[in-house]
């Protein structure tokens, strides 16, 4: 870890150039090629500013020697580079061309540097004035060719090293200052350049990243673009497969709800088949079938909101009560008829036999659902309920099973009203029929022991329907 700096710093000195970072140092070669001219135009006009300043303090000829080789050096420095600039494409070029950057920087370092000991001017403030010049040519070297960290070292240590060493030559305490100020100068602008060449190769490296990502989004784009278009195809036929899908869906739909609606005609018409048939045995009419099941519709309408009553209530329960209410005694098929239309009161044997018509009404029904495709139609299960249950009462002492209270089925309870309701005033061989006004006191005086009290509530809350449907269909 403690030699990690100095690694960093050779790695950066070497300028390595291999595959992973081509892209990167081509491109710092590249600038450096670009600014190439104005560094070298640059570095000619100092050259002959220098000499202008220095031509009264030292021999000319020496001067004019010393520029004719610098401006040599410089036209040999741009043949080359109008030969081979545009040779930065592989990691031999890029190599050549640091090797060649590096050697032409330290030479013209040196040229300035053995011209500064060569033509050191005796009077101080030539000697500054030169020094500022030095300061100047390492500032702009860190600056215009930070690029290229091998030359802008070998650039300034060319300038800097012969500077501060002629300076320290003169021994007198205002040079040695200068001196050390040069070698702080020296460590300030080496540090400064190498975090400059740092960044730069950052900056670098992030736009290559940057175009890589780009080009990658790019290709990704076009791929999505082309899914996209995939897409729409596939949705194009999918909508057509899916126009002809939904064209067989309602065909299929309408063939459904046709069958339908003939199955429910044709359960429609078993029902009221098996009810004439049960009136056929029966001194009942057809209207007493009527009656009842729009009384219990009316019931079980009135009670939907009841808490008691609200979730078995749907509007589909009150319809199929409608249709079902019909079929609660098709057990008096089963009574003999002896007993069935005897015109005067039965024997308590007789008696028992006519209950059984409740428990013959529900075992028809259930043996007609044991097919498991119908054991939990709702028509079924609420037939075979008013069937078996309209006769228990809420006390308990009804028939066939002596149900309690809640343990009687809701239908079977709305059922017990509507045909008691119905059965008393209605007219019979064996009786006359009742008032309304006292079929209601009827129906009031069994509330808690024949009916469900809430039911009881209900019937009284709607008698004018009652009365209603009594007068529309009456006997």
């Amino acid at each position: 870890m403690a030699f990690a700096p100095i690694r960093e710093s050779f790695n950066e000195l070497s300028f390595r150039i291999d595959d992973s970072n081509l892209s990167t140092r081509a491109e710092q070669l590249r600038v450096r090629l670009k600014t190439y001219p104005i560094l070298v135009a640059s570095q000619a006009l100092l050259q002959l500013l220098f000499v202008f300043v220095l031509w009264n303090q030292s021999e000319h000829r020496l001067l004019l020697l010393w520029i004719a080789c610098t401006y040599v050096f410089h036209a040999w420095e741009m043949i080359k580079w109008h030969n081979d600039r545009d040779a930065l494409h592989t990691t031999t070029d890029c190599r050549l061309w640091s090797r060649h950057f590096t050697l032409l920087a330290l030479g013209v370092g040196l040229l300035w540097g053995s011209a500064f000991m060569y033509f050191f001017p005796p009077g101080l403030e030539q000697q500054l004035l030169l020094i500022c010049l030095m300061l100047a040519l390492a500032a702009g070297s860190v600056t215009m060719i930070s690029v290229h960290s091998p030359s802008t070292y070998a650039y300034l240590f060319g300038v800097m090293l012969p500077l501060t060493f002629r300076v320290m030559a003169v021994d007198d305490e205002p040079h040695r200052a200068i001196a050390y100020m040069l070698m702080v100068f020296l460590v300030v602008i080496v540090a400064a350049g190498r975090e400059l060449q740092k960044l730069i190769f950052i900056s670098l490296n992030q736009r290559f990243e940057n175009l890589a990502l780009v080009k990658q989004l790019t290709h990704q784009k076009g791929l999505l673009e082309q899914a996209n278009r995939e897409v729409e195809e596939s949705n194009e036929l999918l909508r057509d497969k899916g126009k002809l899908l939904e064209k067989l869906v309602q065909e299929r739909t309408n063939e459904l709800l046709a069958k339908t609606v003939e199955v429910v005609a044709i359960q429609d018409v078993m029902i009221m088949a098996m009810c004439s048939l049960s009136e056929a045995r029966d001194n009942e009419t057809g209207n007493h079938i009527k009656r009842t099941q729009h009384y219990v519709r009316e019931l079980a309408q009135q009670l939907q909101q009841h808490a008691r009553f609200s979730d078995f209530l749907s509007d589909e329960i009150v319809e199929a009560l409608y249709k079902v209410a019909p079929l609660h005694d098709i057990g008096k098929v089963g009574i003999p008829d002896a007993i069935l239309l005897k015109p005067g009161k039965l024997t308590a044997e007789e008696f028992e036999i006519m209950k059984t018509h409740t428990t013959l009404g529900g075992n028809a029904i259930a043996y007609s659902g044991e097919d498991s495709r119908l054991q939990d139609n709702s028509y079924l299960v609420l037939a075979r309920e008013i069937a078996t249950g309209h006769h228990e009462k809420w006390d308990g002492s009804g028939y066939p099973k002596g149900l309690l209270a809640d343990q009687i089925p809701i239908s079977a309870r709305l059922m017990a009203v509507a045909d008691v309701y119905d059965a008393l005033i209605s007219r019979r061989i064996y009786k006359e029929g009742f008032t309304h006004e006292r079929a209601t006191e009827f129906i009031v005086d069994g509330r808690g022991k024949h009916f469900d009290p809430d039911v009881v509530d209900a019937f009284l809350a709607i008698q004018p329907a009652f009365q209603r449907v009594a007068m529309e269909y009456h006997d």
